[in-house]
């Protein structure tokens, strides 16, 4: 099942921490990145961002190995309010956006950044309580270099300076806007997407050291989603841990 196909999940299922990763970047900076509901820790503003290409004295993290991306995966044991599941679906690629200044977006809506990962894992949460209760948020752990991982969130704050809605990849005109992002992980980045005729999504994606993590939440109730902070900030530090 392709991952653009994780609304569907929603449907059918619905019948801060914040975490330093290590191996060099930035301390969570962004000016592009889900809505301040995403996180209950403060956000960082476009003029107190910090590249994640800013130099460093650590040394580059190391991509993790399958075994080792397995091994930091949140489990539904380890965050309440969330039934986690595997999900072993391949990146499936999306469609070519028009403009291109666009194409990050629609690359990481469909989890298939360029470069592509090393290795990936898909996991996905379903909210079972709470405000968020029936929502489903697609959790993809990607492993790669680190100059790699910094230049997918530099790719799509990029794209989000210049795009605010792009034709291919849906059968509609979808919009984009740039969100304000988690203050976890070395860097982060936020933003919705929104088809014509639809509800939001959300995306929240998460550098930690040479991983990059994708959360995308939609929402099966038809109103806008908003990327679960808690999901968020125990995923991330456990990653962090691992």
């Amino acid at each position: 099942m392709p991952i653009r196909q994780v609304k569907l999940a929603a449907f059918l299922f619905t019948a801060v921490l914040v975490a330093g990763c290590g191996g060099g970047g930035s301390d969570g900076g962004s000016d592009a990145s889900a809505s301040p509901s995403a996180s209950p820790s403060p956000s960082v503003s476009a003029s107190d961002s910090t590249p994640s290409s800013a130099p460093t004295s650590e040394a580059p993290a190391d991509p993790l190995d399958s075994a080792q991306l397995k091994s930091a995966a949140l489990s539904s044991t380890e965050v309440s309010g969330f039934q986690i599941a595997d999900f072993p679906a391949k990146p499936a690629g999306g469609g070519t956006a028009r403009p291109a200044a666009c194409q990050p977006l629609e690359n990481m809506r469909t989890a298939s950044p360029k470069p592509a990962p090393k290795q990936f894992l898909g996991l996905l949460a379903y909210a079972t309580s709470g405000s968020q209760a029936g929502s489903a948020t697609t959790i993809g752990l990607m492993a790669y270099d680190q100059p790699a991982a910094e230049g997918v969130l530099d790719g799509l704050r990029a794209a989000l300076k210049k795009c605010t809605a792009y034709e291919g990849g849906v059968p509609a005109r979808t919009t984009a806007k740039a969100a304000t992002a988690p203050d976890t992980g070395d860097d982060a980045v936020a933003f919705d997407l929104q088809t014509r005729g639809d509800s939001s999504d959300a995306f929240v994606v998460v550098r930690c050291g040479a991983t990059v993590v994708l959360f995308y939440t939609a929402n099966g109730t038809g109103s806008s989603a908003e990327v679960p902070g808690e999901l968020v900030s125990a995923q991330i530090t456990k990653l962090a841990q691992s």
